[in-house]
């Protein structure tokens, strides 16, 4: 699977510590929890998608009509760990529309040494992420 460049969308954020919490995340680079994103693989029938909300929030599966990805779909689907998952996909994207009122926002930086700040309508403009109500 090709991978995109994430440093076509924002600045990798190098940790010398691991995160794998949103509490982490922000603490790890001195920011609010909300500034924190997180992208949630889900299989929707046969068919996988990603969808990027605010780390504080939860992802309604039943409203969706979709279930979780197991860590190794996650892994074979995008080429990333779950908790280091990019918000710049090879599978279709979605962003919650709250999130593009944010200047900018970090997200997963393809491993949980990394993190990723970028800015959401950023994603929109550039055809990466559609967004849509959650």
């Amino acid at each position: 699977m090709s991978r995109i460049s994430l440093e076509d969308f924002g600045e990798v954020i190098r940790l010398a510590e691991p995160v794998r919490t949103v509490k982490e995340a922000a603490r790890a680079v001195g920011v609010e929890e909300g500034k924190i994103v997180k992208t949630l693989v889900v299989k929707c029938g046969g068919e996988f998608k990603a969808y990027i909300i605010r780390g504080t929030k939860k992802l309604d599966l039943k409203k969706l009509g979709c279930s979780m990805a197991t860590p190794q779909e996650v892994l074979n689907m995008t080429g990333y760990p779950v908790g280091g998952v990019p918000p710049v996909l090879n599978i279709p994207v979605y962003i919650d529309i709250d999130l593009l009122k944010d200047e900018y926002v970090y997200g997963g930086g393809g491993d949980d040494y990394s993190l990723l700040k970028f800015q959401p309508r950023v994603l929109v403009e550039r055809g990466v992420a559609k967004p849509v109500e959650l």
